[in-house]
């Protein structure tokens, strides 16, 4: 295929010398394109008259039923069965031919797949036979298909015939898996495919430039004896237009050309002009004349730029865009020649650039074809996705070579460095500092990826990392001042758990080429990727990760020093916005300022918006982003999405930073252009320097020598096996606002164990709702008063810290993990600080004194599983009761769900367990967000569950058990992969090189002997407890709603309003005085005894709980948050908990007390939070039952907001989630939360309050939608309010939408610390005469 440079003055995928030079060469051929096409389709039919003309399907739809399909093949010695993607656009077309058979004409028949080895000829893609892709039964809209022959179409096979059969016959449809597109199948006489390539070859332009508006196939073209394809053709690039009318006056005319090749041949034309002035138009779209001006006052300053001549250039430009270029869309010639005037002079003036005097570039350059317009970047060598490292990555198929382009201002020419005979792709390229070699990664002849450096002069190919482990392979690498290489290599033996690790994850390691050692640097979950560089000797990379957080949006960037000390989060962490960011690339000059790439997790793959970054304006979501190129003036908006880049233009990837303000970029401008490379400012010009058509450009590099940066020395200790952490003030930073001075007594210290390549990983490997990873349990290390720390972990190892209360239960979760490099000391302020805040030094008590060596657990260290650590305590303190003989949850161990593997006493035990899960927000939590006392489980075992009493040693278990996110296995049953068995693999690797190889099966078997040798302790049936909790009874209580009405006619008002802002409004009732019996004898619990009490006075109640909009009047900047989803792949935060109108949750005791003061100042009223006193009156109205409409088993659909069936929509499931299947196997799994699901009120999460029925008194959702807050400290009854004062906790009352309604009536009572924030804990007021 001829090759023609298209050197564009303008931004687009279009060459405007092309055209000039495409007429002279059509000129000089028979035939134009369009005729020649004319041709083909007249001599296709005339062939297919002499066999078989085509027998069509019509358009055959996704999720469609199969449809019959016959055709009559008397008489043929070979048929084409031909499936063509249609012109919709799609590439998702698995079609598919079911129960394709052949019948001879005495009436015997043979299955077509049983004649697959005559086949002739399979054209494009793999044939898959009696399975889908997945290697699984073909389903069609629900009918599984045992013998079928699947091709994504376009494809054709071609049968020999012999003159055998009279009859074809099939089924034919999409799998299953095809969630769009249309095929249209057909049974033909030839393939066309002679006829297809011969016009291909002769107009590759044109070919490559329309095809995709034809189905990207000119074998459909050429055998449909219609002209309907080209009309498509034309019809599609028209729409293109900003002005249609003079093409569609064409198209119309078109229409009534009574011969075919007429028709063809004008449809085609027109097709062609109208690509000239779409072209045009996009072109003329980048054509900004205030960023012209603005970059060429910039380029003035420097000496080597010709002021005078681009000055002049300048003039011209302006007199032509005042002119206006409207005249090209009726295809005015002399407009047209003018825009190409116009964007000569811009192309011109630009590219003048003095940054651009070097006049050399290194790119990529692959060779793609004739659909080159409709790649994406794996197909010039990227990763597959933005999950997968280059492991994963295509090993050949390639026409790739390292160009050094030239004469960038001018005729641009081309010269060849390096070219593989292999068909490797060749990614990665970084050009060394004294710009004489060029480094990049290639697969070797052993099929690894390794590493590669060639001279500029084509000479002197080397493989860079020398490596004796032949399962080790190393890519995307970068060179360092030392002299060292560091790369990217499978050298964890771990994979992407949410594919189950079909994906290799790459950790960097650090290379000496002096002596061959190498040394493992990264830990980490997932992928790091793109190491470079930065200004000050430190690297700079992307690392994923979502150890308990959702993994869709947790790529960050990140640094370090060479030698894997102090890495440290550079941006990004802990938040949503973007997702990815990936070729983060140091600009010149700054301390931490970069250009990089923000992209999406599904979709569109490492290309995406191109942003700069400055770290020291913010280092999350879009506050560090100091600008989107070339959109200057848009906002950039913190979109939390998925498909965060889909449908986004331009596509942007691997830009190179000329300076601060100029950058090289690999860009797609457009569904319909071509990969180039382009020039792009701050000011908002985009530039095209080279693109080649049938061809991809990607990764620019500047043949420039570039400072040397500054060599970090290696500061590690090789003889050691530890690192120190030190903590100046856990206190200080976000992790912990809130929370007092001197509650954090300890940290849990933990390590994680990642999953193995192609092994059962996904986010149900270790239990439901749990994490990804293996928690090994390392041990503790004490914190002191003043909140410092200070002690040794292992070296090597991914780290993760729980800040402990003095009863062992964790406040805080760092979801992450730190990694010190042997003999490193890890300085951290506090809890997730501020990096931009200056930290104060200051003199404490871990600053002088010996690090602290981490106590190890009773048992050794070990993964925390279910079996070994928690199904103890039940043995011995629960089966003597739930043992599978009553109706009681069966809680013995041993016992295995077959579908799940999980044990039955878990799945029975761990609802009551309320967890973060494997996805929770990404953002810091609130601190005790998840601490223990938010979990049923420890609730009814501290209100006394029959007497059942645990040892200080299995509270703190059940604590760990939880703050651990309830695990079940806590191991992996890893595969072989590559014949390796992964496990002992894994520790050998990690032992070698980085010493800290660890053997977690024996952790847990070493564990398990250690508990055989311990007394065996006999199952405990605790004695049953008499308690005498007398009856009390008060004169006229309880009493019905008749009665309460009476006594609210006495009162001299009933209602009152107080505006909290203007249009915000909060509505109270008025609460008669009277006396009741308080809480109750029933099953004897916190809320016993009953006892008598006297609310002495009237007081008003709100109506409803305290709104979020009504809370951000005192607290604007409060935050509800989101409700998680159970299950993965979140495409958002969760189910909404902010809505203005949703009663606000995650409000601490403090701040709703706080709230009543300062509205209580602002009112001059006494607005303060209900006593318990108050709180139960107001909600009983009367009512001595359970609830205020009825008891426990009264359906309360039309009363309260509580946990019904609802609450199963909480499970979802899906890449978009969607709340699951009730006959998905996974359900019943999933919908665990305790709830009566035989009532539906019709409301899953906390709504606006007044939606159901008011109480008697004419209060709202008492005991449901959310629980509330009381200014009762929670102490032992009978109540007694002089007692108030010396409690710890905070009294909360009511059900929420998530509370079963046994734990919302009326008496129960739950407690919390006053500074916590609790998920579904708010408030409602009360204003006191």
């Amino acid at each position: 295929m001829e090759k023609r440079l298209i050197i564009l003055s303008a931004c687009l995928a279009f060459s405007l010398s092309a055209f000039s030079q495409k007429q002279k060469k059509q000129g000089n051929a028979s035939a134009s394109w369009s005729e020649r096409i004319a041709v083909a389709k007249q001599n296709a039919y005339e062939q297919m008259k002499k066999s078989s003309l085509p027998v069509a399907s019509k358009v055959i739809k996704a999720k469609k039923a199969a449809e019959k399909f016959t055709a009559d093949v008397t008489g043929l010695d070979e048929i084409v069965l031909y499936t063509w993607g249609t012109v919709d656009g799609t590439a998702d077309d698995q079609a598919v031919w079911a129960n394709a058979r052949l019948i001879a004409a005495d009436g015997s028949s043979v299955w077509l797949n049983d004649l697959k080895d005559t086949f002739k000829d399979t054209g494009t893609g793999r044939l898959v036979f009696n399975a889908n892709a997945k290697n699984v039964p073909v389903v069609m809209a629900g009918k599984t298909y045992e013998r079928t022959i699947m091709a994504n179409a376009n494809a054709q096979i071609v049968v020999p015939l012999d003159k055998k059969y009279v009859r074809f016959e099939a089924e034919i449809g999409l799998e299953n898996r095809s969630s769009a597109g249309t095929v249209i199948f057909r049974l033909q006489g030839i393939t066309g495919k002679e006829l297809s390539e011969d016009i291909i070859a002769g107009f590759p332009a044109e070919s490559a430039q329309f095809l995709p508006f034809a189905g990207s196939d000119m074998k459909a073209l050429v055998t449909t004896y219609n002209a309907d394809i080209e009309k498509h053709i034309a019809q599609s690039v028209v729409d293109l237009l900003t002005d249609k009318a003079y093409f569609t006056t064409r198209i119309v005319a078109a229409g009534q050309e009574k011969e075919l090749d007429k028709q063809v041949i004008a449809y085609l034309n027109i097709a062609q002009d109208a690509m000239q002035i779409y072209e045009l138009q996009e072109s003329l779209s980048w054509l900004n004349l205030r960023a012209i001006e603005e970059s060429f006052n910039d380029m003035k300053r420097n000496k080597s730029f010709d002021q005078a001549v681009n000055q002049s250039r300048l003039s011209r430009l302006k007199g032509l865009v005042n002119k206006g270029f409207s005249g090209i869309y009726s295809n005015d010639e002399t407009t047209i020649k003018e825009a190409k005037q116009a964007l000569q002079l811009k192309h011109d003036i630009l590219l003048a650039n003095p940054e651009l005097d070097i006049d050399k570039l290194i790119v990529g350059r692959y060779h793609i074809g004739t659909n080159a317009r409709q790649i994406n970047p794996r197909a010039l060598g990227t990763q597959n996705n933005n999950w997968s490292n280059q492991t994963s990555a295509a090993r050949s198929g390639f026409d790739a070579e390292i160009v050094e382009l030239s004469n960038l201002r001018g005729d641009i020419q081309s010269r060849t460095i390096f070219k593989p005979d292999n068909g490797s792709s060749l990614p990665d390229l970084k050009l060394h500092w004294n710009a004489d070699r060029v480094m990049f990664s290639m697969v070797d002849t052993d099929k690894r990826w390794q590493v590669f450096e060639v001279g500029l002069d084509g000479k002197g190919l080397k493989k860079l990392v020398e490596s004796p482990e032949k399962d080790l392979e190393f890519f995307d690498a970068t060179w360092l001042p030392s002299g060292k290489i560091i790369a990217i290599s499978n050298i964890g033996y771990n994979g992407v758990p949410c594919v189950n690790g079909n994906d290799e994850v790459g950790n960097m390691c650090l290379y000496d080429p002096k002596d061959g050692s190498l040394r493992r640097l990264t830990f980490d979950q997932d992928a790091n990727w793109s190491p470079v560089l930065m200004n000050n000797g430190k690297v700079m990379y992307t690392r994923w990760e979502y150890t308990d957080l959702t993994h869709y949006f947790s790529r960050f960037v990140m640094h370090m020093n060479p030698d894997g000390t102090e890495q440290k989060a550079l941006y990004g962490s802990g938040s949503y916005f973007p997702n990815s960011t990936f070729d983060a690339k140091p600009l010149p000059g700054q301390a931490s300022g970069f250009i990089g790439i923000i992209s999406g997790h599904h979709g569109v793959a490492r290309s995406g918006r191109l942003i700069l970054f400055d770290p020291s304006k913010g280092r999350k979501g879009e506050l560090g982003m100091v600008q989107e190129l070339p959109f200057r003036d848009r906002k950039i908006e913190p979109i939390v999405k998925d498909r965060l880049v889909d449908g986004v233009w331009p596509q942007f990837i691997k830009p190179y930073p000329l300076n601060d303000k100029y950058f090289l970029v690999t860009a797609k401008l457009n569904p319909n252009a071509l990969w180039g490379i382009y020039l792009v400012d701050v000011f908002d010009n985009l530039t095209l320097i080279a693109e080649y058509e049938g061809e991809g450009l990607i990764h620019p590099i500047p043949v420039r020598k570039t400072p040397l940066p500054p060599v970090v020395p290696d500061r590690t200790k090789p003889d050691t096996k530890e690192a120190t952490v030190f903590i100046q003030d856990i206190y200080e930073g976000e992790g912990l606002k809130g929370v007092p001075r001197g509650t954090v007594k300890a940290f849990r210290v933990l390590s994680y164990e990642y999953a193995y390549n192609r092994t059962p990983s996904d986010h149900w490997a270790q239990g439901v709702q749990s994490g990804w990873d293996i928690k090994r349990l390392l041990g503790t290390v004490p914190v002191e008063e003043d909140g410092s720390a200070l002690f040794t972990i292992p070296a090597n190892t991914p780290i993760s810290l729980q800040p402990l209360d003095s009863c062992g239960r964790a406040v805080q979760w760092m979801r992450s993990w730190l990694t010190g490099m042997p003999g490193e000391t890890v300085s951290c302020i506090g809890c997730h600080e501020d990096q931009n805040q200056i930290p104060m030094p200051k003199r404490v008590v871990a600053s002088t004194i010996k690090p602290h060596a981490i106590t190890l657990p009773e048992g050794g260290q070990r993964p925390f599983t279910f079996e070994l650590e928690v199904q103890p305590i039940l043995d011995r303190a629960c089966i003597a009761c739930h043992d599978g003989s009553n109706k009681l949850a069966d809680l013995t161990g041993g016992r295995i769900d077959e579908f799940s593997g999980f044990g039955k006493s878990y799945l029975n035990l761990h609802p009551y367990v309320h967890r973060q899960g494997p996805e929770a927000e990404i953002e810091v939590l609130n601190p005790y967000e998840y601490h223990a006392s938010a979990s049923d489980l420890i609730r009814i075992l501290r209100t006394g569950h029959h007497g059942v009493e645990l040892t200080d040693k299995e509270w703190k278990t059940l604590y760990n058990w939880i703050d651990f996110n309830a695990p079940y296995h806590s191991k992996f049953k890893a595969n072989l992969f590559k014949g390796v068995e992964q496990i002992s693999r894994r520790t050998e690797l990690t032992e070698k090189y980085a010493r800290s190889g660890v053997d977690w099966q024996a952790e847990i078997r070493d564990y398990a002997d250690y508990l055989s040798k311990q007394p065996k302790l006999s199952p405990v049936k605790p004695e049953r407890q008499e308690y005498k909790d007398k009856e009390v009874k008060v004169k006229g209580w309880p009493f019905d709603a008749d009665a309460a009405k009476g006594m609210l006619a006495k009162e001299q008002e009933t209602k009152k309003s107080i505006e909290l802002a203007p249009g915000i409004v909060m509505n109270f009732v008025r609460i008669p005085a009277g006396t009741f019996v308080m809480g109750s004898n029933r099953r004897h619990s916190d809320y016993s005894p009953a006892n008598k009490q006297e609310v002495k006075k009237a007081f008003w109640m709100a109506e409803i709980e305290v709104s979020n909009e009504q809370f951000r009047t005192v607290f604007p900047d409060h935050n509800s948050r989101f409700i998680n989803q159970l299950w993965k792949d979140h495409v958002h935060e969760g189910y909404p908990a902010n809505n203005p109108e949703q009663p606000a949750i995650r409000v601490s005791w403090d701040e709703a007390v706080d709230f009543c003061k300062k509205l209580s100042a602002k009112t001059g009223l006494k607005i303060t939070l209900p006593t318990e006193v108050q709180w139960e009156w107001a909600c009983r109205a009367g009512s001595g039952s359970d609830f205020w409409y009825g008891a426990l088993d009264t359906d309360f659909a039309a009363y309260e907001n509580m946990a019904d069936k609802q609450l199963n929509k909480l499970a979802v499931r899906g890449v978009d989630p969607q709340p699951m299947s009730s006959t998905d196997p996974w359900y019943k799994y999933y919908t665990f939360q305790p709830k009566d699901n035989e009532v539906d009120d019709g409301n899953m999460l906390m709504v606006k309050g007044g939606g159901y029925q008011a109480n008697p008194w004419g209060l709202y959702d008492m005991q449901g939608n959310i629980a509330e807050w009381t200014r009762s400290d929670y102490l032992p009854y009978p109540y007694n309010e002089k007692e108030q004062g010396r409690g710890i906790e905070k009294v909360v009352r009511g059900g929420s939408w998530i509370d079963h309604p046994k734990t919302a009536t009326a008496y129960f009572r739950k407690s919390y610390l006053p500074w916590q924030k609790v998920h579904n804990v708010g408030f409602r007021v009360i204003i006191e005469d």
